[in-house]
């Protein structure tokens, strides 16, 4: 299972660090800022399903790694401590943040990294049961994906089926099997998170079951994967999916460009 990043609750005692290098390493999530907190949802079981306050893009997944990379780029452009960072890292907030407690550089950023967790165009309030499965899913599509190529057990029963008459055919047989023990295996209990581990489950095998080869059901395990780390919710409004998709390719096509230009596109995801 995942560190459950995604929950409602803090993601365990948050933390950054910067290397001798200028490495940025964010450990743990950021608790929610005030307007996050705001968002109203329905923490009693009487009144309804249960929700939280679910991400869009996940933390763990992409908020997290982006903030990284760009922090680093930052205090590598910058420098480690002095004016020269602080001014770079606060000036773009003005307008976008009311107050930063702290005036180091470390403090801004750990800012902004509450801030970017915490940006109400990528949360929704949305049942948390499904929430919570999510974490479970892509952790078993990872384990299985990884058993692939690390577990001698399953390597084995491939190797065997490629000496069959069609060979194809069997490691498929092989794969199949697997894919359904891995997504469909403990979840006899009838709590409302494995029922929804279940439920997930069953989609991904019948998307597996399409596949002909096995360089086929690869690939459809990678697609699958990413497809659970971005939280489509059925609550999400038009908008919010347009910009927080926007934004993320936004992030992902500016890896090369200046810090300072990077640094600004990650903040638009507060305006």
């Amino acid at each position: 299972m995942s560190d459950g990043d995604d929950e409602d609750a803090d993601g365990g005692e948050f933390g950054m660090s910067v290397g001798e290098d200028g490495e940025v390493t964010f450990v743990g999530r950021p608790p929610w800022g005030t307007k996050a907190a705001k968002i109203p949802v329905n923490s009693k079981a009487s009144r309804g399903p249960v929700e939280d306050r679910r991400h869009i893009l996940h933390w763990g997944e992409q908020l997290r790694p982006i903030l990284a990379s760009v922090m680093t780029a930052m205090f590598q452009l910058h420098g480690r401590s002095g004016q020269a960072i602080e001014k770079a890292l606060r000036d773009p907030l003005k307008g976008r943040v009311q107050r930063i407690v702290g005036t180091g550089a470390q403090a801004i950023a750990e800012r902004v990294a509450k801030e970017i967790n915490g940006a109400v165009i990528n949360l929704v309030a949305d049942r948390a049961d499904i929430n919570k499965a999510i974490e479970h899913v892509r952790a078993r599509v990872r384990n299985l994906t990884r058993r692939l190529t690390d577990d001698p057990t399953l390597t084995a029963k491939v190797a065997k089926a490629m000496r069959e008459p069609f060979p194809n055919d069997a490691i498929m047989e092989v794969y199949l099997d697997e894919a359904a023990q891995e997504m469909l295996g403990g979840t006899s209990d009838s709590t409302a998170i494995k029922s929804q581990v279940q439920d997930i489950g069953f989609q991904i095998v019948g998307l597996v079951q399409s596949c002909r080869a096995p360089c086929d059901f690869v690939m459809m395990l990678h697609h699958v994967a990413d497809s659970v780390t971005f939280d489509l919710s059925q609550k999400a409004e038009r908008e919010q999916t347009r910009r927080t998709l926007e934004w993320l390719r936004r992030m992902e096509a500016n890896v090369r460009e200046p810090a300072d230009i990077r640094y600004e596109a990650l903040l638009t995801l507060l305006d």
